[in-house]
Parts: C-alpha cells; structure tokens; sequence
C-alpha cells in the first residue's frame, strides 16, 4: 500500500497535465506547454517507475507466502505421516510401503509383517508421566533400528496404532534369515532394562507375525494377520511369540458374531441360569444349587459361558447379564424346597457399582426369594480390585441378609490372608486345589491347613469339581463336608433339579396341575 500512494498521485499528475495542455490555444508552442510537456514525461516515468517496483515487492511477497504456505503443508505431512515421540512413520504410511514391497515381490522372496506390543515396567516408586513414556519409545525405536539393521535386510519400521510398533521385512530364501529368526532377536535387545536420559526401565515385548511369498497378496489382511497373531499372544502372558494361524480369523469371527448377538440375548432371556446341585458329602443330601450361565444361540448352538462371560466383561454386558441371572435365579429356585440355598457369582462390575444394594433389594423384592436363602460369590480377583472398597460393600451386604461366599480359593496365586481378611459365610476350594489334594501329600496339608482356618472363622467349605467317587472318600477323610461336582450333576435346568432329586414334589405340583385344569 505505500508504494501504491505514490503512483496515484503520479497518475493525478499526469491527468492534471493533460487537461491543462487541452486548454492551451490549439498550435500556440509556448514556453509553458513545453515546460508542460515535460513534466508530464517525467510524471509519466515516476509512476510506472513506482508501478514496476509496486509489482515487484507484491511479487516478492506472494513468493514469501507460497514458500510459506508449502513449508506449512510440508509440515503438516510430516506430521500426519509420522509419529512424533519416535520420529517413525505411522500405520497409514506403513500400510502404503507393505502394498508397494507386496507388488515388487520376487519369487524366491518372503514379505513378513511383525507387530510388536510393549509393555513398560518403571521402578517401583517412579512416577509415571508422558515425557518418560515418550523416552521409552524414543529409545526402544534406536534398540528396533539396530536389530534390523544387523539382519542385513530390507525393512521398513513404524510406530503401530497401539503401545508398539510394526516391522516389514523382506528376505530372499538365501539370506538365512526367518521370521521365528527376527522375532527372537526383537526379544533378546529387550532382555535388559532400556536406559533412557529419565530413567531405566524393563520392557515385555509379545511379538505376531504373518508371513507370504505371494505377489498379489492382500496387505491389509496381512498386516491384520500380525495384529491378530500378537493380540493372541497377549491374552496369555508377556515375552510370546506367535505366528498367526489360520484359526484365529475363525475364532475372531466368530467372536464377532457372539459379542454382536450377545446384548440381544440378555434382553431376550436367552441367557438362562442352570443349577449344580450342592451336596452334603457325608450325608448324600442336597442342600443347595448354584445358578450358571448357560446360551442356547439358534446358530451357533450351546455357547460355552469360559467363552460368553469374559466377553460380557469386556464391553460391559456383564452387569445386566449378572442381575438378569440373579433375579431368574431367585424366581426359578422357589420351585424347589424352601431349606435349600442359592449362591449366584455377583461380578466385579456388579459389585463396584453404585447401585448394587438397590439392584439386589429390588431382585429380592420383585422374585420374593427371602435374602437368607441367597449366597453372593465373589472371587479373588475381585477382592484385589479395591480390596477396602470391597470389604465395606460385603459388609452391607452381609447385614442385609445374604450370605457372602469366597469363590475359586486356590486357583493360581491364592493368598491366605483373603481367609481372614472379611469374615466368610462360606469359602469354595477351586477343583485344582482339590484335585491336587487328592494325589499329592504336600496339597493336602494346605488343604488341611485352609480348613483349620474356616474352622476358626466360623466359615464353610465347599469343594467343587467333585468327579469321582475316590476324590470324595479322600476329601471326606480329610474333614471336607460339603461338596459339588459331575459325580452328582452337572448345571440343568431347575425342572431337571426337581425331577431327579425331588420326584415326590414333582409328582404332588403335577397332580396339582392337572386337578386345577380339571376343575376349569
């Protein structure tokens, strides 16, 4: 705008002047139409002079802008492509290199996809914040760097979606290498601490790989197959390698469809209790059942709840699973004699909650099962979510009539402590402990030793898993009381409970049935 002003004023000039020559008499050659004439040429010569340089610097400036503008653009490439803690490209811009290194494949060549998961364990005490996470990274991309450069073969490295990274690799049949090869050396640079400017720390790597040889390859289901394979390695422990196999899609697939029907199921009633009957192991009677969830799919047929339960834990549909059982449960067990308990597992979800006292009160209310012939279970893992929390909500419970159960005692790591921790109405020794019990001499003086204290606390024991009539003479011997197990029965429906342990009862409320349709 400031190199425009002047050049106005030029073009005024140079209009002034024209006028004042079409005043002069016409053919008069004055002095001052030349001095006239004059200036207009030299007004005429500063304004494009001032034109020129006007052009010029809004020239300039468009350039400055349009280096800018594609600096800008470059960077914000740079930073959509890739990871900013490592500086790797990200999954998008891998999947872009697998599609290219798939389409130059050779014959004698293997394209293999690595997906790396880590997980980071920081001294105890450290406090954890983004600037170290982002060191870890930063350092474990170098360690990932260095195990591919000295395989001496075609890679190509990116930050994964996840807390990881992925890995292509491409090597001829030649080369000695393999991919159980690559993963093995990914694990071993992760075998000591990872030392960073903020601190050292330990790194568990599970490792899934995918591999081909085939040109026309479908990349993006091979980059799945990795992700695949290492979420499979996951679900077991740290440190694991796995290869992806065929039967994982399979199992994903069918995943899909159960998560996806699962829902609809619950609030359809197709997720139904069946009751194992409880029995007195010295006396051979009955005294109680326990409600398990069973799912009869119209496709997929009886769905195992070791595959239903842990999927309705994880995206949430445990809680209105849980409290559909148990208010199914309190109605169906009144179709049994009234001296005979009911224990149903109550979830971590279910328990945590903040409407657990109200949602129980309601079941009871609305199924008219008294509080005192309902048994909660809880397992371990429970107790270690919030273990004070925990304690005060079985508190509640327990005073408002309930008994409280302590579930799967001796399955894995089972502390002691949790026997004296809250005071039992009842605790259930998991099969393994049992079965172990009944083989091995050390086993079943822990047994012994988890009975004196039940013993002390006033608490039950139950013993489940029962199978053979060999397992329930030792475990009598050993002072056990209560039992379940396949040797009595396994889950069924409440009308198999009353036909084939109650017949007479069965009998009178069908005679009872059939004189009440008589008489309409």
């Amino acid at each position: 705008m400031k190199l425009l002003f002047p050049a106005l004023w030029g073009g005024l000039a140079l209009a002034a002047g024209l006028a004042a020559l079409a005043l002069l008499p016409a053919g008069e050659d004055t002095q001052l139409s030349r001095i006239l004439q004059h200036g207009l040429a030299l007004a005429l010569l500063v304004a494009a002079v001032i034109w020129i340089r006007h052009v010029n610097a809004r020239s300039k400036t468009w350039k400055n802008r349009a280096r800018e503008n594609a600096a800008q653009a470059e960077d914000l490439a740079l930073r959509l492509n890739h990871d900013n803690a490592t500086g790797l490209i990200n999954h998008k811009v891998f999947a872009e290199r697998v599609r290219a290194a798939a389409t130059g494949l050779s014959g004698n060549q293997t394209l293999c996809v690595v997906s790396i998961d880590l997980e980071s364990r920081w001294p105890s005490g450290t406090t954890f914040t983004t600037a170290k996470d982002e060191a870890l990274l930063a350092a474990s991309t170098d360690l990932m760097r260095h195990v591919a450069d000295r395989l001496e073969v075609c890679y190509c490295l990116a930050r994964s979606a996840g807390k990881g990274f992925s890995l292509m690799v491409a090597f001829d049949e030649d080369q000695g290498v393999s991919a159980p090869d690559i993963a093995k050396a990914i694990t071993d640079v992760f075998l000591r601490p990872v030392q960073t400017a903020l601190g050292a720390s330990l790194i568990s790597p599970v490792i899934g790989y995918a591999v081909s040889n085939a040109p026309d390859q479908d990349t993006a289901e091979l980059i799945n197959n990795a992700n695949l394979a290492v979420a499979n390695a996951s679900e077991t422990s740290r440190w694991r390698t796995v290869a992806y196999k065929p039967i994982m899609r399979e199992e994903l697939d069918r995943r899909t469809i159960v998560e996806n029907a699962l829902s609809s199921a619950i609030e359809a009633n197709d997720c139904l209790p069946h009751f194992q009957p409880q029995f007195n192991l010295t006396t051979g009677r009955i005294y109680g059942v326990e409600a398990l969830a069973r799912w009869y799919h119209s496709d997929l047929g009886w769905i195992s709840p070791l595959e239903f339960i842990p999927i309705a834990e994880g995206n949430g549909d445990i809680i209105s699973l849980g409290w559909r059982i148990l208010e199914t449960s309190c109605s169906e067990v009144q179709l049994l004699p009234g001296d005979l308990s009911l224990s149903v597992n109550l979830s971590v979800a279910q328990l945590l909650s903040d409407d657990v006292m109200t949602m129980l009160e309601e079941c009871l209310d609305r199924s008219g099962l008294p509080a005192s012939r309902l048994k909660l279970e809880v397992t371990e893992a429970t107790l270690m979510s919030d273990l004070k929390r925990v304690q005060t909500i079985l508190n509640d419970l327990r005073a408002f009539g309930v008994g409280i159960s302590l579930d799967d005692f001796g399955a894995g790591y089972s502390a002691l402590s949790y026997l004296t921790d809250f005071h039992w109405d009842e605790i259930k020794i998991d099969r393994s402990l049992a079965t172990r019990a009944v083989k091995d001499a050390k086993q079943r003086e822990i047994l012994k030793l988890v009975l004196g204290i039940a013993e002390t606390m006033g608490s039950e024991v139950m013993i489940e898993g029962i199978e053979t009539v060999e397992q329930r003479d030792i475990l009598v011997d050993l002072g056990c009381t209560r039992g379940q197990g396949y040797l009595f029965g396994g889950p069924m429906a409440i009308d198999d409970i009353s036909t084939l342990f109650f017949p007479e009862r069965q009998r009178l409320a069908q005679a009872r049935i059939s004189g009440i349709s008589r008489q309409s």
